[in-house]
């Protein structure tokens, strides 16, 4: 074999090689994107969607409750709605067993059961509040039941804004995410 024919042989050999480490590292970052995007995806369908879904029904409903029926001022105290009246507390005890606290339940176990999809390594303080105040009021829901109407509300706030602000950044984020990493594994 003459020089030429090496040389030639050398750098088919080279151009192939270069072509199939080439193809690898693509493979590889595709693959790699995708499983990105799967995990955003479950992110979203599993804990991120729902929760805001579920927060904005629970808002929605909360302000038609509080134009509806907290305009009675025995609804309300210094320290914000507290039903008063025996028919209050009873309008009071419908709604949240029925309404909110189904909604608040739903919420605290998404966040239960998909914890491993959090963005953050640790569990931020609106999702720790809410599921400190769905056990509080699963007391008072408890009393309820056993006809005891001392008590009408539970022992920690509910998170309010706080969790609709994470819910919504979360997913607005998230949401976001996914349409890049759709748009560079289409390509």
């Amino acid at each position: 074999m003459d020089d030429k024919t090496i040389a030639t042989l050398a750098v088919t050999l080279f151009i192939a090689l270069s072509g199939y480490i080439a193809k690898y590292i693509n493979d590889l970052q595709l693959a790699r994107r995708k499983d990105r995007l799967e995990r955003v995806n479950q992110q979203l369908r599993d804990l991120y969607g729902p929760l805001y879904a579920l927060n904005n029904a629970s808002n929605i409903t909360w302000q038609a409750f509080v134009d509806v029926y907290c305009q009675d001022p025995s609804f309300r105290t210094e320290h914000g709605i507290r039903p008063q009246s025996e028919q209050t507390q009873q309008i009071w005890r419908h709604w949240m067993s029925k309404v909110f606290m189904p909604l608040n339940l739903e919420m605290a176990n998404l966040i239960n059961e998909h914890a491993d999809l959090l963005e953050e390594a640790e569990m931020p303080a609106c999702l720790l509040q809410l599921s400190a105040h769905v056990h509080g009021y699963k007391g008072v829901l408890a009393a309820w039941d056993e006809k005891d109407y001392s008590h009408h509300m539970s022992l920690t706030p509910f998170p309010g804004s706080a969790l609709y602000e994470y819910a919504k950044s979360s997913y607005i984020k998230l949401k976001s995410r996914q349409a890049k990493l759709l748009e560079s594994v289409q390509r």
